[in-house]
């Protein structure tokens, strides 16, 4: 699509396109991510927020062609993966693995002696109790090349989403890590080591165990101790006591793994510093997630999907008529790519919209319509058919010719509010949306679900059905609100004053 591209890219060492716009030429290196074949990438995934992944990590899975998966990692992160790469869920999950580690030690060095770049994904960090080193090892062993790229590890992560800082001045200066068990076959003892911090790892099953050798190793019967269930996950659960009450607290309220403990008069901060369960949680089933994040957290399980039509032809003579219109209106980015990919199709370049205006429904799909060369007339403050209608209403658009690309099952708002102003509006489908699964939501961790169309209204109905009655519904217009009253759903419009 070059004749629409009015910038260049500058790929630097192998690193992600960098867009530098001609007018100010300002440069940007990127870091060095150049992927080798014949080589093994451990890498660390974080905790569970796929947010925390690093950049190096995604730029590196994203160039894989093979991925060794665990099931702790957050499995967003695997979207970055590239459409041919080889995907292998090697399981690990308490205990219950799909293949025992030496198979997975095998499997590894195999797809790398093939010539392949490997990336082997971890929960947490490779290095801490993540067995990253053993997988190394065997790496030098048989002569394979690796690389370790960090991650956030879940005794960090977890204890900042829970408020519990491992290290304060008032009372910590020391911070130790445990694992809750050994290796099979070695019955020795845990050893507990005295620190301000305590932090225990893998140890869920038998904490109740545990806690005796933490007091017998020097810690007072009255010191806070913290589960963080799910730590940085939507459904992070802490729960709280001391080291003489623990055991009936976990008894009453039984624990979900995987989570960690923190033992330490750091845990007692968690009520004050525990920003993240004040947090509204929003399950959020369309696409783009990043337009939301100001919301509260965002849990992306995406409900539907994008396709392409199976026949362009209605939508290939009003493109290469384009000349005819003085507007073309895009309300969303995916209209905005199969419009340009079939106009690049047909052989039109920047050149055949000199005369034609542009209007965009919010900020992304302005971004979307300037990686094109091409810069919005309109794009209203309110992401929504309201807010372009009301950017039309100043002008006159009484017989003004516009093209309105969109989904292949759309609102009526816009184009029937376009004609009332006198407008003659061509209504062309580029796309279709489907339902897919989004998987399981625990609604008992969900404050609101927000619907960004009314497609993802239907989806939630075939799939979940009604709200709970716990969670509330929350849309960004009329239209959206409509199709839920269809359903006799109540949702609330966002404020405009919300919304970015």
């Amino acid at each position: 699509m070059q004749g629409f591209n009015k910038r260049f890219v500058i790929d630097h060492a192998g690193g992600v396109p960098y867009k530098c716009s001609l007018e100010n030429l300002s440069f940007k290196v990127i870091s060095r991510v150049i992927m080798k074949r014949n080589k093994v990438y451990l890498i660390g995934t974080g905790p569970g927020d796929p947010e925390l992944l690093t950049i190096k990590a995604q730029r590196l899975i994203g160039r894989a062609d093979v991925i060794l998966y665990d099931h702790l990692i957050p499995l967003e992160v695997l979207d970055h993966a590239k459409a041919d790469a080889e995907l292998i869920c090697v399981g690990k999950f308490a205990g219950e693995h799909t293949l025992p580690q030496d198979k997975i030690n095998d499997l590894m060095v195999e797809r790398a002696n093939a010539g392949y770049a490997v990336v082997r994904l971890k929960g947490g960090d490779p290095y801490l109790f993540g067995r990253g080193g053993e997988e190394a090892a065997q790496c030098k062993d048989d002569g394979v090349d690796f690389e370790v790229v960090p991650g956030i590890t879940s005794p960090l992560g977890s204890a900042c989403y829970a408020g519990i800082p491992l290290t304060h001045r008032d009372f910590s200066s020391s911070v130790a890590f445990i694992t809750g068990h050994r290796k099979k076959g070695d019955d020795r003892p845990i050893e507990i080591p005295k620190a301000d911090t305590l932090v225990l790892m893998m140890s869920v099953r038998n904490i109740a165990g545990l806690i005796p050798s933490i007091i017998d190793a020097g810690y007072d019967e009255n010191t806070p101790i913290a589960a963080v269930e799910h730590g940085t996950c939507y459904d992070q659960r802490v729960v709280k006591g001391t080291l003489s009450d623990f055991a009936e607290v976990i008894e009453k309220t039984p624990l979900r793994m995987p989570a960690i403990f923190i033992v330490g008069g750091v845990g007692q901060l968690s009520g004050k510093l525990g920003w993240f369960a004040r947090e509204p949680k929003i399950l959020m089933l369309g696409t783009h997630p990043e337009k939301y994040q100001h919301l509260g957290v965002i849990i992306h399980k995406q409900i539907i999907d994008i396709e392409p039509l199976d026949d362009y032809s209605s939508a290939e003579k009003m493109i290469e008529g384009v000349e005819r219109y003085e507007w073309i209106v895009f309300t969303s980015t995916n209209g905005v790519r199969h419009f340009f990919k079939l106009a690049d199709e047909k052989g039109l370049d920047a050149r055949s919209f000199a005369n034609v205006k542009f209007a965009v429904i919010g900020r992304t799909t302005a971004e979307t319509l300037a990686e094109f060369g091409i810069s919005a007339d309109i794009v209203p403050d309110l992401q929504a058919s309201q807010g372009l209608l009301e950017g039309f209403a100043k002008l006159d658009m009484a017989g003004k010719k516009v093209l309105l690309p969109q989904a292949e099952v759309s609102s009526a708002e816009l184009p029937d509010g376009l004609e009332e102003m006198g407008a003659k509006v061509d209504k062309v489908a580029m796309y279709r949306t489907v339902e897919i699964d989004p998987g399981e939501v625990d609604f008992d961790y969900i404050d609101k679900v927000l619907f960004t169309s009314g497609s993802t209204v239907r989806a939630f109905v075939n799939k979940f059905g009604e709200l709970p009655e716990n969670v509330r519904g929350i849309c960004l217009g009329r239209p959206t609100q409509q199709v839920a009253e269809q359903f006799g759903m109540d949702i609330e419009i966002i404020p405009e004053r919300q919304r970015r």
